[in-house]
């Protein structure tokens, strides 16, 4: 893994970006919802939705090997972790625990108080706990798609 960096993501990243998560969420996440609910979760992070997303008030992370993508995360307004995937050959390498880190250092130098929350699919709920991120209500529903809220707080140095 020393081999691997990870930089901030631009617009000219949005298809690959979009062809990670929607594999993954494909593979995952998406097979508990119902129909409207996988259409709407899929059609959200379609490399359209992303570039926005890029364009917009959320900052990417990529971790990249050897120019491949192996993972990405996002974050909204330096306080709620969009998402967090990592391709399945990188998956419990401790990529995700880098990326998360990078990101979370960041929002805090941008003025966090140290306060982050994330919606987390329940297949990802177990990796979020690592991370230190605790359930704050139980799994919610919203348009076909469920999810879990939590929260961090981390202690500013």
């Amino acid at each position: 893994m020393s081999g691997i960096s990870i930089r901030t993501g631009t617009v000219g990243d949005a298809e690959r970006i979009s062809a990670l998560v929607l594999a993954l969420s494909v593979e995952f996440i998406v097979n508990e919802f119902n129909a409207p609910g996988r259409a709407h979760f899929l059609a959200d992070h379609t490399p359209d939705a992303v570039r926005a997303r890029l364009a917009g008030d959320f900052r990417f992370h990529l971790a990249e090997d050897a120019g491949a993508l192996a993972g990405v995360a996002a974050i909204r307004s330096s306080a709620h972790l969009y998402y967090l995937f990592v391709d399945k050959p990188y998956q419990r390498t401790g990529l995700a625990a880098r990326l998360w880190a990078h990101a979370r250092d960041e929002a805090l130098a941008s003025g966090n108080p140290g306060n982050f929350t994330v919606n987390a699919s329940n297949y990802a709920i177990a990796a979020y706990e690592k991370l230190g991120f605790r359930r704050t209500q139980s799994t919610q529903e919203k348009s076909g798609v469920l999810y879990n809220p939590m929260k961090l707080v981390v202690a500013r140095p």
